[in-house]
């Protein structure tokens, strides 16, 4: 089960990360009014940072910042405000730097609000920020992906990535990449989703305000199917709608016999082959897309 596995995964890292602190205890410190990081004993960041992030959970980078004053971004009125740069890090204390779109090295970036989660979320790559762009980078300090993106989201198949670029009205459009910076999937769509388990890809319109079609592919990219209704999750024999006028409510498609059956809930997730799991106020239920029954789901 999809749902089990997750869990699964989750334990594992916790497993690994237990295991890691065992050996090895990386921790900040402060010394004359700056910040280092040591593990155990030894210093491996030198206090020279007005703030730092430990490493994160694989133990490979770590967040060192700096704190300077810069003008508020409103003209109306001149004040200053605190900013930081930052640098990324390893544990032999050398400095991530990366290429940019203008072919730029850069080493140097800011602290978004969300910095410090992006590079604990995932066991090999973190999304960071330069002038305003996305970039994607392993945790080795390597760079797949080259070209800055409006953001870049991870995702449960680790081979893909969710990009999102923005037209010259603002506009932002999604679409996937793999690794090699090959589009799977064309940047049309407000929203993607990946059932890892059926290997097929929810390119999804709504919003964007051209009443578009809902589409469905597989992972070369190949457009399999379109639909008028919102696609809230595919399988390969079962299509999952989501209606959200008069009321919100779901509509399952069998593709095969185009019975629908429609079931109420607040949230539908892939779970295994013809199989999701459905929460319901605070419980979860898997749910049998063929029998469709549902059972409590039992952890």
């Amino acid at each position: 089960m999809f749902i089990l596995k997750v869990i699964l995964h989750i334990l594992f890292l916790f497993f690994l990360i237990f295991a890691k602190e065992l050996r090895s205890q990386t921790y900040p410190f402060k010394e004359n009014l700056k910040w280092g990081i040591k593990e155990n004993e030894t210093v491996i960041i030198k206090p020279v940072y007005d703030t730092v992030f430990n490493f994160d959970f694989t133990g490979k980078v770590c967040l060192a910042c700096f704190k300077a004053r810069g003008v508020s971004a409103n003209k109306f009125i001149k004040t200053y405000t605190t900013v930081y740069s930052c640098n990324y890090l390893n544990k032999k204390g050398e400095i991530l730097k990366i290429k940019t779109d203008e072919a730029d090295t850069c080493s140097v970036f800011s602290l978004g609000k969300n910095a410090v989660k992006q590079f604990n979320d995932d066991q090999k790559y973190f999304v960071l920020s330069s002038k305003s762009k996305k970039y994607l980078v392993s945790k080795d300090f390597t760079q797949p992906i080259f070209k800055g993106y409006s953001e870049l989201y991870l995702n449960a198949e680790p081979k893909f990535v969710i990009a999102e670029i923005k037209n010259e009205a603002g506009i932002s459009y999604k679409g996937l990449i793999d690794l090699n910076e090959i589009q799977v999937v064309p940047f049309l769509y407000s929203g993607i989703k990946i059932n890892p388990i059926d290997s097929l890809i929810v390119g999804c319109s709504a919003g964007l305000g051209n009443n578009g079609d809902d589409d469905i592919y597989d992972y070369t990219g190949k457009k399999l199917t379109s639909y008028k209704r919102h696609i809230d999750m595919a399988t390969k024999n079962f299509v999952i709608h989501k209606i959200f006028e008069p009321r919100e409510y779901y509509i399952l498609l069998n593709v095969k016999t185009k019975e629908e059956t429609i079931f109420n809930a607040d949230e539908v997730l892939p779970n295994r082959k013809d199989e999701v799991m459905i929460r319901i106020k605070n419980d979860w239920f898997t749910f049998d897309l063929n029998s469709k029954q549902r059972k409590p789901f039992q952890k």
